[in-house]
């Protein structure tokens, strides 16, 4: 889809499927927050340093997950253009359950990819994260070239795409097959595509490789 400026823009659906997602990942914290605050207003004194407990894990999950979401999704990605490397490593170990993800990220401090390549490589990482439903290593790797190419790769027990989200990765999937759990493949493979470039999965053994190329920062 075009604008009139002929800046390329997501199908509705697409937006839609994308809020889905969001919602369905900010459920689970949030209602332990509602939970917990129910608890509290039961005022039992034995109890009150586990809620806050709750509280604050449930509160932290919720915040990681929005501050995540509102620079891969969202126009918050204005702020990629300025953020570092070790803050976007930052926004990616808040989206993975505590103790089931050990990431290796580039070392580069301070340094940052631009704002195209920063979205891109947020919502690799995410796909990363999916094809791991045990927990396991994500290894992010940056090569720097007229273009940059950014590799994310999944190693654990079980690791791989569902098949409709890496068939969401054809550049000849439509959008009106999507579902919540596909879109993040369809958007993630977009994203490379405005950029001039795509998105290719590799199914290895225990392990799945993403591999996309991004315009590098000015």
């Amino acid at each position: 889809m075009m604008t009139e400026s002929g800046e390329r823009q997501i199908p509705v659906r697409v937006a839609e499927l994308l809020c889905s997602r969001l919602c369905h990942d900010l459920i689970s914290p949030v209602a332990a927050l509602n939970n917990g605050m129910e608890l509290l207003a039961e005022d039992p004194a034995d109890m009150i340093g586990d809620v806050a407990d709750l509280l604050a894990f449930s509160a932290g999950q919720a915040s990681a997950r929005l501050q995540f979401y509102r620079v891969a999704y969202g126009l918050g990605g204005g702020e990629a253009a300025a953020l570092s490397l070790p803050d976007a490593a930052r926004l990616v170990r808040g989206m993975a359950e505590p103790g089931k993800l050990e990431l290796d990220w580039p070392a580069e401090p301070g340094e940052s990819i631009g704002r195209d390549a920063t979205k891109l490589v947020l919502n690799l990482a995410a796909l990363g994260i999916e094809a791991l439903p045990r927990g396991g290593r994500l290894r992010v790797e940056i090569t720097r070239g007229e273009l940059l190419t950014l590799s994310v790769t999944g190693e654990g027990v079980g690791a791989g795409l569902r098949e409709e989200v890496a068939a969401a990765l054809d550049p000849a999937a439509g959008a009106h097959g999507l579902t919540a759990r596909s879109v993040q493949g369809w958007f993630t493979a977009w994203l490379a595509r405005a950029q001039g470039g795509d998105c290719v999965a590799v199914k290895g053994s225990d392990s799945v490789t993403l591999t996309a190329t991004a315009r590098s920062a000015e």
